[in-house]
């Protein structure tokens, strides 16, 4: 079993994070990283470290941050499988008060036409004439309807699949940025016991390296100890 270095919790063996922090778990926490200077042996040194620690663990949150902000963006990207589609009375419903409105211009058009000619006959042809109306303009919206509604459906199709291409992109990104972060971790692992939990981020950081640069202390470890016990060291 390990230890996480960031919040204290057991972690498992095979475990790549903390399952309570998020952390990411070094692979090897023995090996030394050439990135980040060696174990200070003088107040120089320390100086040197502190301002390397400070660059790391700055790169380190602002990755964390990052990766936080993308995946909240991926999750609301994600595309619902069966995902509502538009529906064909949708487009068609207007079509019904298209027809009312069809068979009442064609009956009085017609009637109009044929108020000369004999009233029997003149009724009959209005009457044909806004019947036949409505099933025209219904067969008439069936077709436009359709094609309506394929379209509609085609292009909601397209934006899940550019949906679905960039959420894929960001979270290859994402895979990146925390094996950046991952790297991180293992250097930072190899200082775990010069730093203590509590002062692991940039602020403290650079509060340790202000007190080696006014020269309260040698050492980083006394300098840690001033920044956790300031009276104490007054």
């Amino acid at each position: 079993m390990a230890i996480c270095w960031n919040c204290g919790a057991v972690v498992a063996d095979n475990s790549s994070y903390c399952e309570m922090c998020g952390q990411a778990i070094a692979s090897d926490t023995q090996s030394v990283l050439s990135s980040l200077p060696p174990r200070p042996a003088n107040k120089e040194e320390s100086i040197k470290l502190c301002t390397a620690l400070a660059s790391k663990y700055a790169s380190y949150e602002k990755l964390k941050g990052e990766i936080h902000d993308l995946e909240f963006s991926i999750k609301k990207m994600e595309v619902t499988p069966n995902a509502p589609r538009y529906s064909f009375f949708r487009f068609y419903w207007p079509f019904f008060i298209i027809a009312l409105a069809a068979c009442f211009f064609s009956t009085l058009i017609v009637g109009i036409l044929t108020i000369r000619a004999d009233s029997e006959t003149g009724e009959i042809l209005a009457k044909a004439a806004g019947y036949l109306s409505i099933p025209i303009v219904l067969g008439i919206g069936i077709v436009v309807a359709r094609a309506r509604q394929s379209h509609a459906n085609d292009k909601l199709a397209q934006n899940d699949m550019l949906t679905a291409s960039k959420a894929s992109e960001l979270r290859a990104k994402v895979n990146e940025m925390k094996e950046q972060q991952r790297e991180i971790s293992d250097e930072l692992q190899y200082y775990k016991d010069l730093i203590p939990m509590n002062m692991r981020n940039k602020g403290s950081i650079l509060k340790i390296k202000k007190i080696l640069d006014l020269g309260q202390a040698e050492t980083i470890e006394q300098a840690v100890e001033i920044a956790q016990h300031p009276f104490k060291a007054s």
